[in-house]
């Protein structure tokens, strides 16, 4: 009786084969536990930027000028803030800017800014695309929404004057 040491093409295949299927269950894994940690991320960046802006109209009695838009830089809302903010992420954890409007005379997602201390935080999730969703003042709640899916982390998170409107259920 002779034995063989070698490696059998059955065995090669059912190594590739096993291989493959671990690569196709890590994947999906690790794209939500990246999408998962990115909206984590976000939330308390922009809980950050709420406090800030908070903090501002309590010791100001209104909201800083007027920006439109995307937070950067350049802006005044920066200088502003900054000594109610210990740091600055003007981006989301996916890479888009954080959007701010503050003051009367804005009008986004169905939410009227009347007063000079109204503002409203943005981001815009994953694919950085503004969702077409209008706040519903009779149901508040219905802006809010179940992470089930990997479109989800596509869904816009909305702050109104310190109040989450649009984000996920349970989001702190």
């Amino acid at each position: 009786m002779t034995t063989s040491s070698g490696v059998t093409a059955a065995g090669l295949v059912l190594c590739l084969a096993a291989a493959a299927l671990l690569a196709a269950l890590a994947v999906p894994l690790h794209e939500s536990a990246r999408n998962t940690a990115a909206l984590r991320s976000t939330l308390a960046d922009i809980r950050s930027w709420d406090r800030a802006l908070g903090a501002y109209v309590a010791a100001k009695g209104a909201a800083p000028a007027n920006p439109k838009g995307p937070i950067i830089f350049k802006k005044p809302i920066v200088e502003e803030l900054a000594p109610y903010m210990d740091q600055f992420r003007t981006l989301d954890w996916w890479g888009f800017n954080y959007q701010v409007w503050t003051g009367p005379g804005n009008f986004e997602y169905g939410i009227r800014l009347d007063g000079a201390a109204d503002y409203l935080l943005v981001s815009t999730g994953k694919g950085g695309v503004r969702e077409t969703w209008t706040y519903d003042s009779g149901r508040p709640e219905a802006g809010l929404y179940a992470l089930e899916a990997a479109e989800d982390y596509e869904k816009d998170i909305v702050i109104w004057n310190g109040r989450l409107v649009r984000g996920p259920k349970g989001a702190r």
